[in-house]
């Protein structure tokens, strides 16, 4: 489970109740809250403390309890268990060159998932602090963990087989599947890819059931960002104003989704932001730029092994997209991936076709 060259390991975490305190700030703050934390959990507290980021400066410090406690901003609640990718972090307390350099930790982990083609979730990252050095105040040793997708994507798919498709074919399409792990190489993941692609394309022959088991496979919109964006559609009083307001805007808390959405007659169209934006400008290599693009690392390690996979898995993307715009308008609409870097473009461009009346 190890990658002793880069300090890198995963693990599975179990559901743990938690009591916690969530805030607005910043690394510096974190310690106070730990402190008012543990005055109020107290021997109820039975593993080490976390801060866990939910984006946006938006943060929440956490520790395991025997029991529910609910007092004064404390909270209880279960926190979800994932497979985690994990990093080790020696850090201090409070100080902004400490937070400088656990963001460069951070970040060395955030490209180990992108160059090893590992799939990571949309779910908070969590710093879970192991001990405090009572031979060095203000000292600490945490592990850094980020969730891991692949399980979670294939309890996705699992689960849309089995609602569109049944038993049967859930079965056909999964095979293999459980002998994929996060340690299993990329070339592993894509023959595994590729083959249930195409078992589903030849026992599900229409592409609208294909596209509602794969588009639940994808990972989901940050609820705050579609909520920011239904704000600012009720504010602004048409998809056109929002629209102008997207292009101005193109993401949440300098972390850009899109770019440039236009609007021909009743259909959307939209771009998804390059996951590499200065590999994928940069490239002259074509499979490079397309690779670059890519946000999947199953889809980013087959362009550059050369191998195909059916366009079926580009349904993935359009669920995506499609919950901000049912958010927005409150009521379905169809999302259709018109180009794909799988499909040899250099970029994955979407098509939302909104309702005849939508204002």
């Amino acid at each position: 489970m190890r990658h002793e060259e880069l300090a890198v390991s995963w693990k599975p975490v179990e559901d743990m109740l938690v009591a916690s305190i969530r805030f607005e700030g910043s690394y510096q703050d974190i310690y106070g809250y730990f402190e008012k934390l543990d005055e109020k959990v107290g021997p109820q507290a039975i593993g080490e403390r976390m801060a866990i980021y939910h984006g946006g400066g938006r943060i929440e410090v956490a520790t395991p309890v025997r029991e529910p406690v609910e007092s004064g901003e404390v909270t209880t609640r279960t926190l979800e268990g994932a497979v985690m990718l994990t990093s080790p972090h020696r850090g201090r307390y409070g100080s902004p060159e400490a937070g400088k350099e656990l963001g460069e930790t951070w970040g060395r982990l955030w490209r180990y998932t992108v160059e090893h083609h590992v799939g990571v979730t949309e779910e908070p990252w969590r710093e879970v602090y192991l001990a405090d050095d009572p031979d060095d105040p203000g000292a600490y040793t945490a592990e850094l963990q980020i969730p891991m997708l692949l399980p979670k994507w294939l309890a996705r798919l699992r689960d849309g087989l089995g609602r569109h498709a049944g038993e049967e074919i859930m079965r056909r399409v999964l095979e293999g599947s459980e002998n994929l792990s996060p340690a299993s190489d990329p070339s592993e993941k894509v023959a595994w890819m590729k083959g249930a692609m195409a078992r589903l394309d030849e026992a599900v022959p229409d592409d609208g059931v294909r596209c509602a088991i794969v588009s639940g496979c994808a990972h989901v919109y940050p609820a705050d960002v579609i909520e920011k964006l239904k704000a600012d559609y009720e504010r602004l009083g048409s998809v056109d104003a929002l629209l102008e307001a997207m292009r101005e805007d193109p993401g949440y808390e300098g972390s850009p989704y899109y770019r440039d959405p236009e609007r021909e007659g009743n259909v959307i169209l939209i771009d998804k932001i390059p996951q590499e934006r200065e590999k994928h400008e940069g490239a002259t290599d074509p499979s490079v730029r397309r690779a670059a693009a890519c946000h999947c690392p199953v889809i980013k390690a087959a362009i550059l092994a050369g191998e195909t996979i059916s366009p079926t898995f580009c349904h993935c993307a359009t669920g995506w997209f499609r919950p901000v715009w049912e958010n927005l308008l409150g009521r379905p609409v169809k999302v259709v991936c018109e180009e794909s870097v799988l499909q040899g473009h250099d970029r994955c461009r979407f098509a939302i076709y909104l309702p005849e009346d939508a204002r």
